[in-house]
């Protein structure tokens, strides 16, 4: 069982969504980019929802525009702190693309001047200390043509490690003998085809790469309510002219009265509604996570029966979707009532080792998110969400004073705790604590801002 943990960050949706202000754009961007410097394996980053019903998340599409879509740097790397290109590899590259050989000219012919699809390749492309025979930037893909050299122990552990390297910066590496492009060039080129259009699964647990710090590129994902939000999420893409979003999200919940209040339909409803937007997003390659809302408890029916989320669970691994991510909306568990749900969910959907990611989306309410997180891991959870500063929360968790104003309930375990937490466990994460820290003091800065601001704008 893996050791490694992987994290999102929900605080630029979850976090900023029940905020009384709107948050200014750039100051949305610069969390975002602040976040993608921590290490974390995702970042959640708005909601393509109306912003008639939420105004605070209704600039989806401008963070996305204002956010680094540039295409795969010269260097072969994915954003920041990714290995730069080997002066010694680059002129070795000049060379082999002038002693180009039978079979990789045979290739080219296929794949240059964008004749595969409309899809760009490039040959003999230096990446940190190897050299790609072919690559798909826009795809991350490498295509290797190997020939006798390659028939022999040492060599082929030498590949190993090459791929090994490749796959941990989120390339893809598809390989061919020499024999079969001479033997049928159109043929390979027919299979590339065909990998690049297969829909791209997320890896469940990224590596870093060995330089800048550790740092690595997060995936981006926002959070679709229906078709139109999910259109919306297709546009930044073809706008980006790359898969910018990786991932979508949708939401139910487990209690049928919060699903009411909380999206206008009822559970059956919601599943309904899910159909054509998993389709459209596997149909162009993006991963789909499903929120369960209120696993332990609900604000208007109290305590839910495990077995009511399995239920859903079960229901939502049957439409397709990749992810399944589990909510204690209002703070309520225990590590008890954690340990008692996902030992009910977990015979219905696998929470180690399965074709679902199973991920424990908590709040920190009475203070013992810890624990739970704790409880899960002994279950073989290995995904969590976090909130850094600990922003966000569940505005039916916050209360009425004598006075009448509103006490804010506290929000999503903040991502700082949660790291720690599996840390202490002996668990390992992705995460630059002190880069996270740096996030965490901003994301506490605008909102003191936005908060103040409202204060005065009221008085």
């Amino acid at each position: 069982m893996s050791d490694l943990v992987r994290i999102t960050d929900v605080s630029p949706r979850d976090g900023l969504q029940n905020e009384p202000g709107v948050i200014p754009t750039a100051d949305k961007v610069k969390l975002v980019e602040l976040l993608c410097k921590t290490g974390v394996d995702e970042i959640e980053v708005t909601s393509f929802v109306s912003a008639k019903w939420v105004p605070q998340l209704g600039d989806g599409a401008a963070v996305f525009e204002s956010l680094d879509q540039s295409p795969l740097p010269e260097g072969g790397g994915w954003g920041k702190g990714v290995p730069a290109r080997n002066p010694v590899a680059v002129e070795r590259a000049k060379s082999l693309r002038a002693a180009m050989t039978g079979p990789e000219r045979a290739l080219w012919y296929e794949l240059s001047g964008k004749r595969l699809n409309g899809f760009k390749f490039r040959r003999q492309h230096p990446f940190g200390p190897y050299i790609l025979d072919f690559y798909c930037p826009a795809e991350r893909l490498v295509v290797e043509v190997d020939g006798e050299s390659h028939n022999n122990h040492e060599a082929a552990q030498h590949d190993a490690r090459r791929t090994s390297y490749l796959e941990r910066h989120g390339l893809r590496v598809i390989r061919f003998q020499a024999d079969d492009v001479v033997k049928d060039s159109a043929e390979v080129a027919s299979r590339i085809l065909r990998c690049l259009l297969a829909p791209q699964k997320s890896t469940p647990f990224p590596q870093p790469p060995p330089s800048g710090r550790g740092l690595q590129k997060a995936i981006f994902s926002a959070l679709v309510p229906n078709e139109r939000g999910m259109q919306s999420a297709l546009d930044v893409n073809k706008a980006a002219r790359r898969r910018f979003i990786r991932k979508v999200s949708v939401f139910t919940a487990a209690s049928e009265t919060f699903c009411k209040k909380n999206i206008n339909a009822t559970i059956d409803e919601s599943l309904d509604r899910f159909r054509p937007v998993i389709s459209a997003a596997h149909l162009n390659g993006l991963d789909v996570r499903a929120y369960i809302s209120c696993v332990i408890a609900c604000p208007f029916e109290g305590p839910i029966a495990p077995a009511v989320v399995a239920d859903v669970a079960k229901r939502l691994m049957d439409l397709g979707v990749d992810e399944i991510d589990y909510g204690d909306t209002i703070g309520a568990g225990t590590s008890e009532s954690t340990a008692m749900l996902l030992k009910e969910v977990r015979n219905v959907v696998p929470i180690e080792g399965g074709r679902v990611l199973s991920t424990l989306h908590l709040h920190d309410t009475f203070g013992r998110a810890a624990e739970c997180v704790r409880a899960a891991l002994d279950f073989g959870v290995r995904s969590f969400d976090g909130s850094v500063a600990g922003l966000g929360g569940c505005p039916y968790a916050s209360k009425t004073l004598p006075d009448g104003t509103i006490q804010r309930a506290p929000g999503n375990i903040s991502t700082e705790l949660l790291v720690r937490t599996n840390h202490e466990a002996g668990y390992k994460t992705n995460v630059d604590l002190e880069a996270l820290n740096v996030a965490a003091a901003f994301a506490r800065e605008i909102v003191a801002r936005s908060r103040a601001g409202v204060e005065k704008g009221g008085a």
